[in-house]
């Protein structure tokens, strides 16, 4: 094994740093609205948001502490979920933010199908090399 690998900290490093990142955006007390507005604009960036953690958290499961497949994927979308609700109740102290269910909402929505789609690929992916 390589010292990169056995360094548990370097898979980590993308879902720390976009965990970071989301705290610091969740601070900030309004946001510029990016691309088409429409009602609701914020849901679809919380789910778009959250895919990409728990895509990362994902993949960190895997790859620093080789889970299996159906454990990662519980556990990653647990740990986005609960990241989503913590960063919710951050909120109500951020002047003009709330704490809000449905953000919370789509944030596990996020994770859930990003998570889905990192389960299929790495499934479909073993099947092929075990053939």
């Amino acid at each position: 094994m390589s010292a990169a690998r056995h360094w548990v900290g370097l898979p980590w490093t993308p879902a720390a740093l976009w965990a970071a990142t989301l705290f610091v955006l969740s601070a900030q007390p309004s946001l510029p609205i990016i691309g088409p507005q429409f009602r609701n604009i914020d849901k679809v960036h919380h789910l778009i948001a959250y895919a990409v953690l728990g895509a990362l958290v994902m993949f960190a499961l895997r790859r620093a502490h080789n889970l299996p497949l159906p454990k990662a994927a519980l556990l990653a979308i647990l740990i986005a979920s609960a990241y989503g609700a913590t960063d919710e109740f951050h909120q109500r102290f951020v002047p003009h933010r709330c704490c809000d269910v449905w953000d919370w909402t789509a944030d596990t929505l996020g994770a859930v199908i990003a998570v889905t789609a990192f389960y299929a690929y790495e499934s479909r992916r073993s099947t092929k090399t075990n053939r």
